[in-house]
């Protein structure tokens, strides 16, 4: 054992060098294996906390102690400005906690509102070996909810009108909690209840609960309460602020309805029932117009006035039985009233309409304004447009009122057809307005008739001819001049192109759309033809066929300077002998310009410094201007070159030299030359420019113009002289093709057809271009059976020409008059109680065709079960129960058909409005029949939670309801019996009673007996989080000792968290989240009592840790945290270990006794076995040694033995 704790000592020695070898020559600088478990804590504490409160973590904040001989401090570096907290450290087993609190007796205290976060740097440090580590700890500050409700503004004021309706919103007060998540939440409510008014809890929106009434109550002061929700919730009632609202009540004065238009129909023969319609309007919004009666003007009641079956609010004044209009020539004056549905009701001022005649109701057109469009082309007596009156008397004529554009048109006094009396032309003018009146000015109408432009123009040019210039060298596309022709007619007719029609090759183009001629090639005055002449085309692009028309250019081309001059001769040596006298001539020079434009001049451009020579600049004359010097050797002949050009003005020639030889004999002055051809050349562009040029044999004439009009139109002989049609035959169709031929071409050849007489009633058309015949009207028999056409055909040559030919048409009888009813609507009331085959009309309808083509069936065309028509005698009979709640009126439209059968049958309609009276046969009604709704436990009292809406499709005080509860639980819900707002009479508790089934019951006022319904109305009780207390370990580490042996179950610390909060919310549950006994130990749930879960063995692992955390049984859970350090204590378990399982040694034979031999060493892992190990030699050699207890040194015992 001695031994064992010198190794150790030994060992400890060992340690502390190797930690100085380590601080003081560490391969990295600055290591440290002091270390925080994380480089960044994340920490909470409530605001306004008292002094000496700690942070709170879910980790284990602080540093293990891996060496036994650390002694680790914290210190607070940075992130704490204000002096809030104070750190300290608290060691348990291996690990050193950091701990940080408010400090005490400081003035500042947190508040999360001013700063709701701090970011601390720690630092630790160790005084035996120096080291030191850092980390950061962020403190986040919780909400403490400090701080109630606040109103902006305080005080409100709103007026409001007495007919304001339920349900619309008053006012809204505002208020804001400047509190965190559910510390700022907040319900409004009255301080005293409101019948009249409620408020939204959530928006604080009020709204009108109840009729307002300015005589019984003109003020209302109304007094909301802000309440913070988690103060009431623990109890605190009233926590928050007031705001003050007033309500005026504006008095109201009632407003009756209003019949804001009437329009009434267009009376004729065959007018509908429908003879006209209201237009109603309630004088107070919410209202509804109940009825609107015939108060006078009617004795005998043929009309009566309904409510539309398709707009609410309109109203149909139609007739109930056939009037006799003989007997009122005049019509009916009417005077009609409104009522609405307040109580009492109020009706409406009267309102007096005129019901005309047929007989004396105005005649009106189809339209106000007929627009027409009109070909250009039309040849005279060509139809326009066919007018009508409305309604369409036998007697009605027609006349166009006296204008200036009435001289090309006439209209069929008896059938209104307008038709043209002489051709048209577009460019003089486009447009015609005629006004057209029956005979007596009874009716007025326009109609207008645009012409539609046509290609009957030909272009013009600007001018009959063009002339303009172009100079030589302008670059390819230079514009020269424009031509411009017109053409009067529009679009594609009146747009133009352009051509150049000769056929010979010309250096001119011209653009097709803009008709600017330009070059195409580059010019030269001197080596091209200097004038042109060219045939311009102008061309548009009208159909069927184009117009051309030609105009003539003429171009002169201009010469500019654009060629230098050039020396006849070049490379001139001359001779002139010493003794010539100034003045002499002694050569010449020549130069052409091939511009013509300007005279040549010539100068010298070097060589005459001495100014010995001189140069005419016109003639090019070369003379001696001074004596030539004689100071020259003997030998020697003086020379000069003399560098000279020429010039037009602006061009220079190539210079040339002239070398000049000094002679001392008197010959006389020469000068020989190289010859350039210059004049040679001049020649040949000359002939050129001048040589004539051949007259082209072009032969350019127009395709299609100037094309003489020498033919006629003829009809196809083919052609029928007679034609039999049905009087049936539909209108627009085709019953014959005219065919005709011309032998011209291009507009010479063009035909147009036209009916020139025999259809005055417009009856038949025959179409411009094709030539094909339609009816273009409904043909009777019994009116006109038989038509003499004169068609003729036009060409649009000039002059133009036409033919002419005469066509019988036969018209052939066919079944074409339907059965007639003697109204074409009916109208009748049943009750909605009315008896199955009841009879409660017979309609009537005659045939004016004979045998089976007017012998007439009924039938019924809506698609009806509840009605059935008798096919032969028209009875209208109930088949099915009615309800006027389904379906309150029903509009059946009764067929009349005839029986022919060699024709198709006839038929004509009638509608059949009935209109089923009200029975109180229908209880009021809940859709949906079941309310679910949720409402929090702690909504304030009085708030409202729903509105039950019944619908009674019954009128009158049938359809009233009034409401009550049938069943109410702890009466803790309110109905209102008049409007059915269900609000909160008592205050809801979860816990208790999480759910309510209310059933509500309507009652109406029907006579002779009310009828009710009944809905059920779904309460679920929301749970709102009252869970306000966290459970509290009474110490944030707690320390358990087990001895290594206890078995598995054993309970090593019993854990408690304390939780003030009551019911499932103070119920506390444990549970161990992390640590290095995680899976050796486990916690009970309920009780908290840690047991041992695995063996344990204090050799391997002497201690363990444990994070536990407890948590409530709230809706919301809350949580803490604590440590738990458990420590094993040793229990001698383990047997001594010899370091070697074999031990060899030698001794000499005759050696001293207690000579030392050998030393034994053991070792035993337990600690209760420190200090405790004694040797003893077992087996039978311990004659001769003997071994030390305590030491485990083996030594000789005898002397003699070996």
């Amino acid at each position: 054992m001695g031994v064992t704790r010198v190794t150790e000592g030994l060992l400890a020695v060992l340690a502390v060098f190797m930690h100085a070898a380590i601080c003081n020559g560490s391969p990295e600088k600055g290591y440290s294996p002091l270390s925080f478990t994380h480089h960044l804590y994340n920490a909470t504490i409530y605001e306004n906390t008292a002094p000496k409160t700690y942070i709170e973590s879910s980790i284990k904040m602080g540093i293990y102690i891996t060496d036994p001989l650390w002694s680790i401090k914290y210190k607070l570096v940075s992130g704490d400005d204000d002096s809030l907290f104070k750190i300290e450290d608290y060691t348990v087993g291996d690990f050193s906690f950091l701990r940080i609190r408010t400090r005490s007796g400081n003035t500042a205290s947190l508040n999360r509102e001013v700063r709701d976060s701090y970011t601390l740097t720690i630092q630790s440090s160790e005084s035996t070996y120096e080291y030191e580590a850092r980390t950061k700890v962020v403190i986040r500050v919780l909400d403490a909810n400090d701080l109630k409700p606040l109103f902006s503004p305080a005080s409100y004021s709103v007026t409001v009108g007495e007919d304001t309706p339920l349900k619309s919103s008053v006012v809204k007060v505002h208020a804001t909690d400047a509190d965190l998540g559910s510390n700022a939440q907040f319900y409004y409510s009255f301080t005293r209840r409101s019948q009249t008014f409620v408020v939204n809890p959530s928006t604080g929106e009020i709204a009108l609960a109840k009729k307002l009434n300015h005589t019984q109550a003109s003020i209302y002061e109304l007094v909301v309460l802000a309440e913070d929700r988690v103060k009431k919730i623990a109890g605190i009632r009233g926590y928050g602020n007031v705001a003050r609202v007033v309500v005026n009540v504006e008095k109201v004065t009632p407003l009756p309805p209003v019949i804001k238009s009437v329009e009434v129909a267009t009376p004729g023969e065959d007018r509908d029932l429908l003879y006209a319609t209201v237009i109603t309007e309630a004088g107070r919004q919410g209202l509804q117009v109940e009825s609107v009666a015939i108060v006078a003007g009617d004795p005998l009641n043929y009309f009566k006035v309904m409510p539309s079956p398709l707009q609410s609010q309109v109203y149909q004044v139609v007739t109930i039985k056939k009037v006799n209009w003989l007997s009122y020539p005049f019509g009916f004056n009417l005077s009609l009233q409104a009522k609405d549905k307040s109580n009492p009701p109020l009706s409406s001022l009267i309102k007096n309409i005129h019901i005309p005649s047929p007989k004396s109701a105005v005649l009106k057109f189809e339209k106000e304004v007929y627009h027409v469009m009109l070909s250009e082309f039309s040849p005279p007596k060509s139809p326009v447009v066919q007018i009508k009156v409305m309604p369409n008397h036998a007697n009605t004529s027609y006349h166009l009122a006296l204008n200036q554009d009435n001289s090309k048109f006439k209209i069929n006094p008896r059938n209104g057809l307008i038709v043209t009396t002489e051709n048209m032309d577009y460019e003089k003018k486009s447009r015609f307005e005629l006004h057209v009146m029956t005979a007596h000015g009874e009716a007025k109408a326009r109609v207008v008739v645009d012409i539609i432009d046509e290609n009957d123009n030909a272009p013009k040019f600007s001018q009959s001819s063009y002339k303009g210039t172009v100079s030589e060298n302008e670059p390819i596309g230079t514009s020269i001049l424009r031509v411009t022709a017109v053409d009067s007619d529009r679009g594609e007719n009146g747009f133009i192109t352009y051509a150049i029609a000769n056929r010979g090759p010309l250096p001119f183009t011209i653009h097709p759309f803009t008709g600017v001629i330009s070059t195409s090639e580059k010019l030269d005055y001197e080596m091209m033809q200097r004038w042109y002449h060219l045939r311009i085309w102008a061309s548009d692009s009208g159909i069927p066929f184009s117009h051309v028309t030609e105009s003539s250019v003429s171009i002169i081309m201009n010469n500019i300077n654009d060629n230098i001059p050039m020396f006849e001769k070049v490379g001139c040596n001359v001779t002139i002998p010493q003794s010539l006298s100034p003045g002499d001539r002694f050569g010449i020079m020549s130069a052409v310009d091939l511009d013509e434009l300007q005279q040549v001049r010539y100068e010298i451009v070097s060589g005459n410094e001495l100014g010995l020579f001189e140069l005419n600049s016109v003639s090019g004359m070369l003379l001696l201007k001074k004596s030539i010097p004689l100071a020259y050797p003997a030998d020697v002949m003086p020379l000069y070159i003399l560098k000279i050009t020429a010039t037009d003005g602006e061009n220079y020639a190539q210079p040339t030299d002239i070398n000049i030889t000094v002679i001392d004999n008197n010959e006389p002055a020469s000068m020989n030359c190289e010859d350039t051809g210059v004049f040679k050349k001049l020649a040949e562009k000359l002939i050129q420019s001048i040589k004539p040029k051949l007259p082209s044999q072009e032969e350019d004439t127009f395709s299609g113009i100037h094309i003489i009009n020498h033919h006629s139109p003829k009809f196809d002989a083919a052609l029928p002289r007679s034609l039999d049609i049905k009087e049936d035959t539909a209108v627009n169709s085709t019953i014959l093709q005219f065919k005709a031929s011309d032998q011209d071409s291009g507009f010479n050849g063009k035909l147009v057809y036209v009916i020139f007489d025999g259809s005055e009633d417009g009856t038949f058309i025959v179409d411009m271009d094709t030539g094909d015949l339609k009816v273009h009207a409904p043909l009777d028999r019994e009116t006109t059976g038989f038509y003499i056409l004169n068609i003729t055909v036009y060409d649009l040559g000039t002059p133009q020409k036409s033919s002419w030919k005469l066509l019988a048409v036969n018209i052939i009888d066919a079944n074409d008059n339907p059965p007639r009813f003697d109204q074409s609507s009916y109208f009748l009331t049943v009750p909605e109680d009315a008896a199955v085959e009841t009879s409660i009309f017979q309609v009537k309808a005659t045939d004016i065709d004979l045998e089976d083509n007017g012998r007439v069936q009924y039938s019924f065309l809506t698609s009806t079960d509840r009605f059935s028509i008798n096919e032969l005698t028209g009875v209208v009979r109930v088949n099915r129960p009615l309800d006027r709640e389904t379906c309150p009126t029903y509009k059946l439209k009764i067929e009349a058909r005839d029986q022919a059968s060699a024709d198709p049958q006839l038929f004509s309609t009638a509608d059949l409005l009935v209109v089923v009276q009200d029975v109180n046969d229908n209880p009021p009604s809940f859709v949906p029949k079941i309310y679910k709704i949720q409402v929090p436990e702690d909504l304030p009292i009085g708030t409202l939670v729903l509105w039950v809406e019944g619908i009674d499709t019954d009128l009158g005080p049938a359809g009233e309801i009034i409401y009550n509860l049938v069943n109410n639980e702890n009466r803790a819900f309110q109905l209102e019996t008049s409007t059915g707002a269900l609000s909160v009479e008592k205050e809801l508790d979860f816990e208790q009673k999480p759910f309510y089934n209310l059933t509500v019951r309507a009652v109406d006022h029907g006579r002779p007996q009310a009828l009710s319904s009944s809905c059920y109305v779904e309460v679920e009780v929301l749970d709102v989080n009252e869970n306000l207390h966290t459970p509290r370990f009474s110490s944030f580490v707690f320390k358990g000792v087990v001895t290594e042996d206890a078995s598995v179950g054993t309970s090593v610390i019993a854990l408690t968290a304390l939780d003030e909060d009551s019911g499932r919310d103070g119920e506390v549950r444990y549970f161990i989240k992390d640590g290095s006994g995680l899976g050796v130990f486990s916690i009970e749930a309920e009780t908290g009592i840690i047991r041992i879960a695995d063996t344990l063995d204090r050799e391997s692992t002497p201690h363990y840790w444990l994070t536990v955390y407890a948590t409530d049984l709230g809706s919301v859970p809350l949580v803490s945290w604590t440590e738990v350090f458990i420590e094993v204590m040793d229990v001698n378990d383990n047997p001594p270990v010899l370091s070697l399982p074999v031990y060899y040694a030698s001794v000499l034979e005759n050696s001293p006794k207690d000579m030392s031999i050998l030393r034994v060493e053991a070792s035993d892992p337990d600690f209760s076995s420190e200090g405790k190990l004694s040797f003893r030699i077992t087996d039978t050699q311990r004659a001769f040694f003997t071994i030390n207890p305590k030491t485990g040194k083996i030594k000789k015992e005898t002397l003699n033995g070996f």
